[in-house]
């Protein structure tokens, strides 16, 4: 049963450390993509200004955005610098709870800002990053449980540096020390999320093109969904390929929910899991431009990962890798450094060697323990009164920064060290270390250590006397009573939230028996207002037979035509036109923008148009248009093997028109009728 229980309602605290780091950096690649559009998306000189937003959402959607405070390009600046400050900030892991929690608010901001951004990107990220809000991502690799370490064990000799002994579990839990993860629902929650997110997906695409294998044959040829990399890819992979990766695909959707709820063999069926997210998510975000979604699915595989494989991992010794590093015994910095490097040496290959004793060279062997070998003959007193040495099982001495790049080497992901051994960068990072080490006993007094030593543990402590005095006391009654009132409000929480995401989720998808499952106004609130609408509805029932985009036939005021979108004139053909380049924002406000549903948001759309569009910076003159149509353009995708279709085969639809439109070269050849035309003096709704 305690397996069980572990497998269903407790993630490692290894895995949501590795989850933070991954999905904080997948908000800052978010947070600079929308950057590069912060005045034309986020600022009243765009596309739609605070108060058009907020009157046409009135008794329509739920929407929350502290962005609809800021209303110039400044502020829109500021605010997004306030957001990078937060995101890096739960990155790092400080304070890692608040900011967590703050980053749920700043991506729900973000996305309810301009509602005709969003897609199911929006809505998995903030539904993963919401549920596992009630979970302690900053246990394990984070600046607050590199803290509390630190501060549970004050190493002051080298002996204390490479006693690899770890602490109980037991009291891991009951005090919340570093690697704390809780028996939750908050992790069934993100079970679930994660398990229907696949499920779901593949429920709905059931299309033709699902079933025949040409399901990313023709989504690659969608130009305003293919990124750079999947426009490369359809012409360069044959047609067999794409079909391997459309069953593939869906494979992968249907197989990972199974594999993360089987009772059994946990070890190798979460780990296929996390290795079938990883590739279906970098399958969706490298080839498609779907804004967060791929990217936010790649981020969650670490959290299924289970603590066997982290142990499997922290026990996979490397001799190549093992270091000893010998450092100045009474300098505070250096001690220090060691303590930090002793931390983030999860696979033990760091041994650490003070320079008062140099008869033998202090080894780590696979099993954790230290050995004695020869100390090679180059090491002297001199040396190490001068520099901090690494020296590897053979013998080999590195030096100065050569020596913290080897340190760094030893470490996880050490290969991201590498470009420090280059010429040019090792001379720079030796005159770094230079400057450093020079001034090393001040920089320790500036710490708090003494400036020419560290002191050392009292005498009465040396043979263990007194050991118990010091060993870390139980958590009070006060605080175990506070601890069960918190963990009761957080379980109570997260089933609420369980439940809004469960009806939510039976709503907008078609999961067997939806129907019977209620949600009420209380639940409907819980997944609307953070925009957790459940939407999985990605390349589902299946992928357009017509790669269709927006063109705008536009005029300046010399009479020139251009289209405001790409600053070239307007073209007639979908395929590859400059226009589908301008990523997932820009292609799912255009999307919206041209449907009669969205026609309320039109109005604030001409006119930023009339301004110059994105090509403008604050509405100049010369880059105004006198007039323009908007257009639906759309071709046929031909099927594999058929030639690419013709002009005659290309649809016209107009969205809208201008002052005196466009130069209408677009209205050459056949098409079909345009739906009336959304004239300057007639009222947008």
């Amino acid at each position: 049963m305690k397996s069980l229980r572990d497998h269903f309602l407790r993630l490692d605290a290894r895995s949501l450390g590795l989850f933070r780091i991954s999905f904080a950096l997948v908000l800052i690649a978010d947070l600079f993509t929308r950057w590069r559009w912060v005045r034309d998306f986020y600022s009243n000189e765009g596309v739609l200004p605070n108060h058009n937003h907020l009157f046409n959402l009135r008794d329509k959607e739920q929407v929350f955005s502290l962005f609809h405070a800021f209303s110039t390009v400044g502020e829109a600046h500021f605010a997004f610098s306030l957001t990078l400050v937060a995101y890096v900030l739960f990155l790092i892991g400080y304070r890692t709870r608040v900011f967590h929690v703050l980053s749920v608010v700043l991506l729900v901001s973000l996305t309810s800002r301009n509602i005709l951004l969003e897609n199911a990107g929006n809505y998995a990220a903030i539904a993963l990053l919401a549920l596992t809000a009630f979970l302690p991502c900053g246990s394990r690799f984070s600046l607050d449980s590199l803290r509390a370490s630190m501060a549970l064990r004050d190493e002051q000799r080298d002996t204390e540096l490479n006693d690899s002994s770890t602490t109980p579990e037991a009291e891991v839990q009951a005090g919340r020390l570093p690697g704390w993860s809780p028996t939750s629902l908050a992790a069934l929650a993100v079970l679930l999320q994660l398990g229907l997110i696949y499920l779901c997906s593949a429920l709905q695409q059931r299309g033709d093109a699902w079933r025949d294998g040409t399901a990313f044959y023709y989504a690659l040829h969608v130009d305003r969904w293919a990124s750079d990399a999947g426009a490369w890819l359809r012409g360069a992979l044959p047609l067999g390929t794409l079909t391997g990766l459309t069953y593939g695909f869906r494979a992968m959707e249907l197989a990972i929910p199974a594999l993360l709820f089987v009772p059994a063999f946990f070890r190798f069926t979460r780990g296929i899991a996390a290795a079938l997210m990883l590739l279906h998510g970098l399958l969706l975000g490298l080839l498609f431009d779907f804004g967060l979604f791929g990217w936010a699915l790649v981020a969650a595989a670490p959290l299924v990962l289970p603590a066997e494989l982290w142990d499997a991992y922290e026990r996979s010794w490397n001799e190549r890798r093992a270091r000893t590093i010998v450092y100045d015994a009474d300098c505070g910095l250096c001690l220090t450094i060691c303590r930090l490097l002793k931390r983030l040496d999860l696979r033990g290959h760091l041994a650490f060697q003070g320079n008062t004793a140099l008869d033998e060279l202090l080894v780590r062997n696979q099993t954790g323990a230290t050995e004695h070998l020869p100390m090679p003959k180059e090491v002297t007193s001199e040396l190490v009164d001068r520099t901090v040495l690494a020296v590897d099982r053979n013998g080999r001495v590195f030096l100065r920064g050569a020596a913290v790049t080897e340190a760094l080497l030893a470490l996880p992901f050490g290969w991201l060290a590498w470009p420090l051994k280059l010429p040019g960068v090792s001379h720079l990072l030796d005159a770094a270390y230079e400057l450093v080490a020079t001034r090393r006993h001040r920089i320790s007094a500036l710490l708090g250590k003494q400036a020419c030593g560290i002191p050392l543990p009292d005498e009465a402590h040396a043979d263990g006397s007194g050991a118990e005095d010091d060993a870390p006391a139980g958590p009070a009654p006060a605080a175990r009573t506070a601890r069960a009132v918190a963990g009761s409000l957080r379980e109570a929480a997260v089933l609420v939230v369980l439940a809004a995401m469960i009806a939510q989720t039976a709503k907008e998808n078609p999961l067997p028996g939806a129907a019977a499952i209620p949600q009420g106004k209380v639940l409907a609130a819980v997944a609307s207002w953070p925009r957790m609408l459940a939407r999985w509805d990605v390349l589902a029932p299946e992928p357009p037979r017509s790669n269709g985009l927006v063109v705008i036939d536009g005029q300046t005021r010399a009479s020139q035509p251009i289209d405001p979108l790409t600053g070239e004139e307007p073209g007639l053909d979908p395929a590859g036109h400059p226009a589908a380049g301008l990523g997932q924002l820009w292609t799912d406000y255009l999307d919206r923008i041209r449907r009669p549903a969205w026609s309320g948001f039109q109005r604030a759309f001409r006119d930023y148009l009339a301004k110059g569009g994105p090509l403008s910076e604050g509405g100049k003159r010369d880059n105004a248009l006198s007039g323009f149509d908007v257009y639906w353009i759309a071709a046929p995708i031909p099927a594999p093997g058929e030639p690419p279709p013709g002009s005659d085969d290309i649809e016209r639809e107009k969205v809208m028109s201008h002052s005196r439109g466009g130069t209408k070269r677009l209205n050459v050849g056949p098409g079909r009728s345009p739906r009336p035309v959304l004239r300057r003096h007639q009222p947008l709704n």
